[in-house]
């Protein structure tokens, strides 16, 4: 959970963490999300069981990069470091030496060899912006993978990236301040940008908006074939079950159950406002405005 005084200074500028988002390259929040939170039109993204458990593995990790390199004493780095927009909180570091930033992860899919810079992209990113910030020349980042693997990663400073770091963190930052939101990228992008209001407008759709709307008829249809084909295995399946309420194989393995249930209880909203029409409206309260999307035969 962040501090106050964590939240504040992330509304001042970019973290390490937050750089592929600015770049438009997280796999986890959006340009335009991280934009909406910078301008405070949205709340900071809340923390997880992933998050969670990353931030109380860090001291064990950080312990077991210090046992594998006993000659190097690690210390706490400062608790920030900035640069114009630019800032990080080190996990620690060996001052002119190198950075450190402890990882956890799943399993090992997205990242490299043993000892390589081969790490996630959004990653590298965050350990670019601290290397910048830090002025050390290299970082290593330790891994814990699945809990039970430890693992070690090594990125030198690239100072190309960085300064393409640097001009795309300005370029969002500029945004931000003059309140223009970049483009929207996914559904719930578009919801949030485009969603709540319209106007008696025609436009005009060029050859990518035009083979995009093929292919969602072509999606849709598929669709709709597969849940013909599925309604009609299932219908095969109660079938044979008639009044029986488990489906077996030969080795008694269940394959389907089809089991009474208790009655829904539901509230008749217009049974109520018929009976009680003043309380109805009392209760009433108007929706977001919305927006219904069609796609046309």
């Amino acid at each position: 959970m962040l501090s106050e005084a964590q939240k504040a200074l992330r509304r001042t500028g970019v973290g390490a963490s937050e750089c592929a988002a600015a770049l438009g390259l997280s796999p986890y929040q959006t340009r335009f999300e991280l934009y909406q939170v910078k301008r405070g039109e949205a709340p900071e993204p809340e923390d997880n069981l992933a998050m969670r458990f990353g931030l109380a593995a860090e001291p064990f990790i950080l312990s077991e990069f210090q046992r594998a390199h006993p000659d190097d004493l690690l210390v706490v780095a400062p608790d920030t470091m900035r640069r114009g927009r630019l800032f990080a909180h080190l996990d620690a570091w060996v001052p002119g030496r190198f950075t450190v930033q402890a990882k956890t992860a799943r399993t090992r899919n997205g990242w490299g060899e043993s000892g390589s810079s081969d790490i996630p992209q959004h990653y590298l990113l965050q350990v670019q912006q601290e290397l910048l910030l830090s002025g050390e020349a290299v970082s290593f980042v330790p891994v814990l993978f699945g809990g039970a693997d430890y693992d070690e990663f090594v990125v030198e400073a690239d100072r190309e990236l960085q300064e393409l770091i640097e001009d795309g963190i300005a370029d969002f930052w500029a945004l931000v301040e003059r309140g223009e939101p970049p483009e929207p990228v996914t559904l719930d992008d578009m919801l949030e940008r485009f969603g709540r209001a319209s106007r008696a407008e025609q436009v005009m759709a060029d050859a990518e908006v035009l083979r995009a709307a093929r292919e969602l008829h072509a999606i849709k249809a598929q669709r709709e074939q597969l849940d013909a084909t599925e309604a009609a295995l299932k219908a095969r399946l109660m079938g044979a079950l008639g009044e029986a309420d488990t489906l077996v194989d030969a080795t008694g393995q269940t394959l389907a159950t089809w089991k009474a249930t208790k009655p829904a209880r539901r509230f008749d909203a217009a049974a109520f406002e018929a009976a009680h029409p003043a309380l109805y409206r009392e209760f009433l309260r108007t929706g977001e405005p919305g927006r219904q999307f069609r796609l046309k035969d």
